[in-house]
């Protein structure tokens, strides 16, 4: 299953390269503007506007799993070069974005600074509540609508299930703050659930990858209420993430550290004491909750080596704590069979601790 920080990337690949030969296809004088050619230049068109109104119908609550699933086929024969296959799939997405149902609710709740944020509501399809209730936190600088099939998965398993738009993403107001403001968003998530009676308690769980996973753990060690975190490809030393991206010659990591500079205000030099607060190594004595650490060996943007740090620390310090890492992978799990087994032992961790 592809990752959706992957996807992040991939799309702002392919609009490039969707500008070009756009230019292209109106200039040139093919004429394909005007006729259903199918070539590079029009599925790199279709196939953008397609993930776009996917993206949307995301954030609107609806179940896109079909949509999405036909749209990653397209994206796979694209970069195969089989356009006419691809844009047949992109036709199927559109098929079945026009007969999906709408699985979540949109809610609106305050955060600290005086902002109003967001995010998708997802209750079980039987019982009325309060249900054990997990929080998914997405990834990067994306939406809550990103992991509406995470939170569809963990639903079916008779949880509530949350995914929050962070300060600065989807429909929340505020600006992005790499795992600052973030984390008050999260537990005020948690408050507002609880007010509105829907969590049995205070079962409460949390999944994240990437930014979302240094924002769970964060949150953690906050919030007592939160019994259980699957942490997934996160930070956890943010000065070191800094450095890791300063140095790495990767395009990813160039495009994280031009995002994160500006978020954070200075290198760790400049304001030490702003990258501390986002640094979850920092607070192990405070955390509470039972965390699984999943990461993979190669990831270029968040070196593994802060996963064994915080799994090592929690150890020490008697904390339940599990730590997975895989040997081929980079950022996230990509491989089909290891990203199932994440799944499943994701289901095992909240089923044992929340």
């Amino acid at each position: 299953m592809e990752m959706f920080e992957g996807m992040r990337l991939k799309f702002k690949a392919l609009a490039v390269t969707a500008v070009i030969l756009a230019t292209g296809m109106l200039v040139g004088g093919c004429g394909c503007a005007l006729g259903r050619i199918i070539d590079q230049a029009s599925v790199t068109v279709r196939g953008l506007a397609c993930a776009a109104e996917i993206s949307q119908k995301a954030g609107e609550g609806y179940d896109v799993r079909e949509a999405r699933a036909k749209w990653l086929e397209a994206l796979d024969a694209y970069n195969q070069g089989d356009f006419k296959y691809a844009d047949k799939l992109i036709n199927q997405a559109y098929e079945a974005m026009a007969v999906m149902e709408k699985v979540a609710e949109r809610v609106f709740y305050p955060s600290s600074g005086g902002l109003t944020v967001s995010g998708l509501l997802f209750r079980p399809e039987e019982g009325s509540g309060p249900w054990p209730t997990i929080i998914v936190n997405h990834a990067g600088f994306g939406t809550a609508g990103d992991f509406s099939e995470v939170a569809l998965m963990i639903r079916d398993r008779g949880y509530l299930v949350f995914n929050p738009d962070f300060r600065g993403s989807g429909m929340s107001q505020g600006s992005h703050e790499g795992a600052k403001g973030e984390v008050d968003d999260v537990i005020a998530a948690v408050d507002y659930l609880q007010r509105e009676g829907l969590v049995e308690g205070e079962r409460v769980g949390m999944y994240g990858q990437s930014h979302g996973a240094a924002v769970s753990v964060l949150a953690a060690a906050r919030d007592p209420r939160i019994k259980a975190v699957v942490a997934e490809a996160g930070f956890y030393d943010a000065a070191g993430l800094y450095q890791n991206i300063a140095t790495s010659t990767d395009p990813a990591a160039e495009a994280l550290r031009n995002e994160l500079l500006p978020m954070v205000g200075g290198t760790p030099e400049q304001v030490p004491q702003e990258y501390a607060v986002r640094s979850a190594l920092n607070f192990v004595d405070s955390i509470q909750a039972a965390v699984l650490i999943i990461h993979g060996e190669k990831d270029p943007l968040c070196p593994v080596d802060q996963a064994r740090r915080l799994y090592r620390s929690m150890l020490e310090k008697g904390k339940a704590v599990e730590l997975k890492i895989y040997p081929e992978e980079a950022h996230c799990v990509n491989d089909p069979a290891g990203r199932l087994e994440v799944w499943e032992l994701m289901f095992a961790w909240f089923e044992r601790y929340v």
